[in-house]
């Protein structure tokens, strides 16, 4: 989400949690921008209006998990995460936590920020990098105000060249095989996360990869519906589902190895959007 920053689309995120009554809720790292309270902080009545609509599912018996991202980094600190939630109800903040899905597949909640090298090694460069990225949103939007139609993406463009970088990054720093390597120690049958803004959801190494994307360039979260499927949500393109097995099994075993490079491998179905949900992670 990145609230406080201004291209954050908190408006359009908030639309989507009106959509739905979930019993949980994680949000997956970077939901506030705390690299942005020295330098360019921006708080709009819709995202005051977010906070009171999560204190207001809480208080209806939606459990609210918070996994801590880089621009969130703040919460890691124990001392700090006592007394910035101690009146919340039902609010948990973690590292990660583990999702059982209805039919008993595991899956990993990370934030992601944790297996990158980058962040762990020259965070500099990601601040950097990320105050030039802020003008080629500007750019963008200012773009898309004047030549394109209002319907289109108004960060497309910088959608594109971020998943660029983040691709090279993911290949400098086995991104995905960290991830689904710490997701198998713990006994998971797949990971989801955020950090790199590209959702997609992959069959690969015998488990699954999913990505929830972002609310600033794709507008996209990933819900689990009462079916059991996994619901990839794109304002921007078409709805994937990811048909998961009834019952957890030897299914590792049968996931093809090869990572998936199209829409039939990875056993997604394009559909339209449904209000139905048990989880949804954004």
């Amino acid at each position: 989400m990145h609230l406080g920053s201004k291209h954050s689309r908190a408006e359009e995120f908030l639309a989507f949690l009106r959509e739905f009554q979930p019993d949980s809720l994680y949000l997956v790292g970077d939901f506030i921008d705390g690299w942005k309270i020295n330098t360019g902080w921006h708080w709009s009545n819709a995202c005051d209006e977010i906070i009171a609509h999560l204190i207001r599912l809480a208080q209806q018996g939606t459990a609210i998990r918070y996994v801590a991202g880089n621009h969130d980094a703040f919460l890691r600190n124990p001392a700090f995460r006592a007394g910035c939630l101690a009146t919340l109800p039902r609010f948990e903040v973690a590292n990660e936590f583990v999702l059982e899905t209805s039919a008993g597949w595991k899956f990993l909640i990370t934030h992601g920020d944790l297996f990158d090298c980058v962040e762990l090694n020259a965070q500099w460069l990601s601040k950097g990098s990320t105050a030039l990225y802020d003008v080629c949103l500007s750019l963008n939007r200012w773009y898309h105000k004047i030549w394109q139609h209002r319907d289109c993406n108004p960060h497309g463009q910088c959608a594109v060249l971020k998943d660029r970088v983040k691709r090279w990054i993911r290949f400098v720093s086995g991104f995905e095989n960290k991830l689904l390597h710490h997701a198998k120690e713990q006994d998971c049958d797949g990971v989801i996360c955020g950090h790199i803004h590209t959702p997609d959801i992959v069959t690969g190494d015998s488990m699954w990869y999913c990505n929830t994307g972002d609310w600033i360039e794709n507008c996209t979260g990933l819900v689990e519906r009462h079916d059991g499927q996994l619901h990839l949500v794109r304002r921007y393109d078409e709805d994937l589902f990811l048909r998961l097995p009834s019952q957890r099994g030897p299914l590792r075993q049968e996931i093809p190895v090869k990572k998936a490079t199209s829409l039939d491998e990875r056993e997604l179905v394009a559909a339209s959007a449904g209000t139905a949900s048990r989880v949804y992670a954004a």
